[in-house]
């Protein structure tokens, strides 16, 4: 029932991108506000047990988990990782925050687009911004054994935030990931 499961209070806010490796630990509850991205080929690690709530009052809270970057959130059946609304009990629905995007190297069916200046099998991720954060696919390099981590035994609630009309991040949002990324028993 994760509309009223009592959550623990954040201990950690988390307000600007990751650009070195990083571990979050079990014994805090981390808040993500604002859109959050792991960048500079750096990785994030994530201990079984950890929860992380998306704040909800700040549009867009996300991690964005770009190019080259990793995301090791390897959960297990007892201690699954879990991402949650900073909303209270009975109070978060969907689209309280927006979820998890992994950005990856694999081969993509792009064309060239001259107007974004991206060569075919590039693209920007909808909703995001575009930037070198938000691109996806290898272009004329891909790498369809690209690997941006783990994501296992991982619960993600109350994702998916519209930027615009139709142009929206969804509680997990993929693109370009290669196949050496694991994910499994995932559930949104």
């Amino acid at each position: 029932d994760p509309a009223n499961t009592i959550y623990p209070t954040a201990t950690v806010t988390v307000s600007a991108n990751i650009t070195v490796d990083t571990r979050w630990t079990a014994n805090n509850t981390y808040l993500l506000s604002g859109p959050i991205y792991v960048n500079n080929n750096a990785t994030l690690t994530i201990e079984p047990g950890t929860v992380i709530r998306g704040n909800k009052a700040i549009a867009g809270s996300a991690l964005v988990i770009t190019k080259g970057a990793k995301l090791i959130a390897n959960g297990t059946k007892n201690a699954p990782i879990v991402f949650t609304s900073s909303g209270g009990v009975g109070n978060r629905a969907i689209g309280d925050w927006g979820g998890i995007v992994i950005l990856g190297k694999a081969a993509n069916n792009l064309p060239a687009n001259a107007t974004a200046g991206t060569a075919a099998g590039i693209g920007n991720i909808e909703g995001l911004p575009v930037s070198a954060d938000s691109e996806y696919g290898g272009g004329a390099t891909p790498n369809d054994n690209d690997n941006s981590g783990i994501l296992k035994y991982v619960r993600i609630e109350f994702g998916g935030y519209a930027y615009q009309i139709d142009k929206e991040i969804n509680g997990l949002t993929m693109g370009s990931v290669g196949r050496n990324t694991v994910i499994d028993y995932v559930q949104t």
